[in-house]
């Protein structure tokens, strides 16, 4: 099938008259969403072919949002990145194809009657970027996006699975609120590097992902970021978060133990 998204109308009256509309978000009341975006002019239809894959909804989080990621990823790797950035398109899929998943993956909220958390996974509410990495739906797509690595074969979600271990929604918005992380070489090397520290015995924590962001923020004013290879912001960032958590390298470590 094709997939539909919301009409310009449709997506401006569901944001607009939240208010009257919220009980059926509460209720979860899926006749009444049937009906409404069974009515003429609501939904467009794109020329993007679609299978509409079976989403994990466990009760561990940090479970689902991983095995999600790779699922929607997988099952939208065609989508053009000019499409991936657009409200209609992941409000649509969020209101028409995965309202069970987005009541699942907010229940709290939901329970809460948390209006703020609600609109944010179903609307664009936090500005183009930000949004992207909020919105309970696209942040699956452009997580799978920004950490898929092509160059892996056996694996080529690893970073991902990385990614995805610890912190997934604030790891989220922390990490790709840079404009810089919108470069996939830059995501890639910053994961890289905090790998290779996990792998030497570092609990990787937010502060290690902060640190790394904001160094290549300010670097950003001496050095031309887009233009360094993934091997070079590995590196960059391993120096950097060495020196700032006072981390000793492994390997020169072992090199001075053996030869002493």
């Amino acid at each position: 099938m094709k997939i539909q998204f919301l009409s310009e109308d449709a997506l401006q009256d569901l944001r607009v008259n939240f208010e009257t509309y919220k009980e059926h978000y509460y209720k979860r009341d899926d006749a009444w969403f049937d009906e409404y975006f069974g009515q003429e002019g609501r939904l467009l239809e794109s020329k993007i072919e679609f299978e509409k894959p079976e989403l994990h909804k466990g009760e561990d989080y940090l479970v689902s949002d991983y095995e999600n990621v790779k699922i929607i990823y997988e099952s939208l790797k065609g989508l053009p990145v000019s499409l991936a950035t657009q409200e209609k398109l992941w409000s649509g899929i969020a209101h028409v194809y995965f309202r069970d998943y987005i009541f699942y993956r907010i229940e709290k909220d939901i329970e809460k009657k948390n209006d703020t958390r609600i609109k944010s996974a179903m609307f664009f509410e936090n500005g183009a970027k930000r949004s992207l990495f909020v919105h309970a739906l696209a942040r699956l797509w452009w997580v799978g996006y920004m950490t898929y690595d092509e160059n892996n074969q056996e694996n080529p979600y690893w970073l991902t699975e990385f990614f995805c271990s610890a912190d997934f929604s604030a790891r989220c918005v922390v990490f790709f609120s840079s404009n810089f992380t919108s470069n996939r070489a830059i995501t890639k090397g910053i994961l890289r590097a905090l790998i290779g520290l996990r792998d030497e015995g570092v609990t990787i924590k937010r502060d290690h992902f902060v640190e790394s962001t904001k160094f290549l923020n300010i670097s950003g004013g001496a050095m031309v970021l887009d233009l360094l290879e993934e091997d070079e912001v590995k590196e960059i960032v391993e120096k950097r978060v060495r020196k700032v958590f006072r981390i000793q390298d492994y390997v020169l470590q072992e090199l001075i133990s053996n030869n002493y």
